[in-house]
């Protein structure tokens, strides 16, 4: 049975294109997958910067099956987040820590057509609604 992992893997490559924050505004994505272990997983390079160059979101992320639950998972590693995340499969092309407003949730979409990537993260303080915050619209650039 294809898995998300397979998917991602499959589409390795380099995307590039614009997004939009709550925070940040307007800003130039790339994201570049990489298969890791001969499809065994995927890594994903997660750059976001401003029109004045400057780097708003930086993140390296690893795709693959959990080794004890078999699931798919997200271990997210950014600039902005003090750790390491783990987010577990909860939709098509969705990963989320499923703490919902009793911690801080966060999700993580993307979601693949040809040669394009949408990548979402979306987010909620303890006590709030989960609530898109960035999105990036890209395409394949190599």
């Amino acid at each position: 049975m294809e898995t998300i992992v397979d998917r991602v893997v499959r589409a390795a490559g380099r995307y590039e294109g614009p997004g939009s924050g709550a925070e940040s505004g307007a800003f130039t994505g790339v994201v570049e997958i990489r298969s890791v272990l001969d499809g065994l997983g995927a890594e994903l390079t997660y750059r976001a910067t401003g029109p004045d160059g400057a780097v708003l979101h930086d993140e390296h992320t690893l795709l693959a099956l959990d080794m004890w639950s078999g699931e798919p998972t997200l271990f997210v590693l950014c600039s902005e987040l003090n750790g390491l995340g783990q987010l577990v499969q909860s939709g098509e092309s969705t990963f989320g820590n499923g703490r919902g407003k009793q911690g801080f949730e966060l999700q993580i979409e993307l979601e693949l057509g040809d040669d394009t990537l949408e990548y979402v993260w979306s987010w909620g303080a303890p006590g709030d609604d989960l609530r898109e915050q960035s999105r990036a619209t890209l395409t394949r650039a190599d």
